[in-house]
């Protein structure tokens, strides 16, 4: 094994192995976090979300006549979709978000999506997060161009992704600290052995200055602060899979200079079984997302006007249902947006119908919002990226006006 993989290993988040620190920025050296830092947080919802059942087009015929299964029913009815503006609505199980929405603080992107047809989530997955669809060799994330682009030092714990590794997206010349689960980002020891471990890593690590001892010193540090944080955000409010929400919440209520986190969101594939409004697997992923976003927004409380959530995925579905009670992969979803700085309570974005001769391949949703347009201005926006181009070079986005 070379030396970078002896070292590299020193560190873990639990049974999960390596939480990568990735040299770049000497974040040792980076000054004391602001109290008031904005935030992104991306939550990636892997498998391809249905975006025709969390923004329900209850005003589109062509809806009702494609699914006839599967289908939210019009608001008023039993099981019926909640009313947004008259034409869309949010799936019932989406209920706890209706307060952020009727406060402004709520946007929904409808028919948005990569131009690019592929149908691989792979694929989609990787051009969603380079933001370069159809560029099968670029290495690097939108994310990672956009706060390297800002040209700032950052906290230890400035970039934090809860995933078993480091996505993508985040992928560029920067630190991310990665792993499942933050608060078992320790050194894998002994409880006896711990402290005189951890001692002689500090003294390991002390004096050298290249790329290896940066990461281990970063590691240490970053491992040190989480034992540190309050712990008053009470994980078990939340629902199972939105757990690590809770985990961000503590990250910025505690000032530690967060200022991206990415969640990695699984089991979005909705093949079979999807369900509509009470029964079946969709219904109940809402449930976890809906009552996972609320209760993120009341326990940030004040902290949330500095915080923005986008909700992305790498597809959507098709419009009519297949013989299973499922959806297959299709083109077109849609996005969430929530937060303090969002331009919400409104939906965004040219719908293009769901007549079989307005479809993408007449059986997709169309995209008619590119979603690099939704990205380039989060990083612009809300990041301090200084140039759109920096985020998306093959692209020139259009801004949707989402930010205040």
């Amino acid at each position: 094994m070379s030396k970078m993989g002896r070292r590299s290993l020193l560190l873990s988040a639990s049974s999960l192995g390596l939480a990568a620190l990735w040299p770049g920025v000497a974040l040792a050296e980076a000054p004391p976090a602001a109290k008031r830092q904005r935030v992104l947080v991306v939550a990636f919802l892997r498998g391809g979300l249905d975006g025709l059942s969390l923004g329900v087009p209850h005003g589109d015929a062509g809806y009702y006549s494609a699914r006839r299964g599967i289908a939210i029913a019009a608001p008023g009815k039993t099981g019926g979709a909640i009313d947004l503006d008259g034409y869309f609505g949010l799936h019932p199980r989406l209920a706890p978000l209706v307060p952020a929405y009727r406060a402004g603080e709520l946007a929904l992107v409808h028919a948005v999506g990569s131009p690019h047809g592929t149908r691989s989530h792979f694929e989609a997955q990787d051009y969603a997060e380079t933001a370069m669809p159809g560029a099968r060799s670029v290495r690097d994330g939108w994310l990672g161009r956009a706060l390297v682009s800002t040209g700032r030092a950052r906290a230890p714990l400035g970039v934090v992704a809860l995933s078993s590794k480091r996505p993508l997206a985040l992928r560029g010349n920067l630190d991310v600290v990665s792993a499942k689960r933050i608060d078992r980002f320790a050194l894998r020891a002994p409880k006896k052995l711990d402290e005189r471990l951890t001692r002689g890593f500090e003294a390991l690590y002390a004096d050298n200055d290249d790329p290896v001892t940066r990461a281990g010193h970063n590691a240490l540090d970053v491992a040190r602060r989480l034992r540190d944080i309050d712990r008053s955000v009470d994980a078990s409010t939340y629902p199972q899979g939105a757990r690590p929400l809770a985990e961000v919440a503590a990250l910025i209520r505690a000032d530690v200079g967060l200022e991206v986190a990415w969640i990695d969101v699984g089991g979005w594939d909705t093949h079979q079984g999807q369900g509509n409004s009470e029964s079946g697997r969709l219904p109940r992923l809402f449930d976890g997302l809906g009552k996972g976003l609320a209760q993120f927004r009341a326990d940030l409380g004040e902290r949330f006007a500095d915080v923005v959530v986008l909700v992305m995925t790498e597809f959507g579905r098709t419009v009519a249902e297949n013989g299973t009670g499922g959806t297959d992969h299709g083109h077109g979803s849609a996005m969430l947006v929530m937060g303090g700085p969002v331009r919400g309570g409104k939906v965004y974005g040219k719908w293009p119908g769901l007549a079989e001769g307005s479809r993408h391949e007449k059986r997709d949703l169309a995209v008619t919002t590119d979603y690099r347009d939704v990205l380039a201005e989060l990083s612009t926006g809300h990041l301090g990226a200084p140039h759109a181009a920096l985020v998306t070079p093959d692209y020139t986005p259009s801004p949707l006006g989402l930010l205040r």
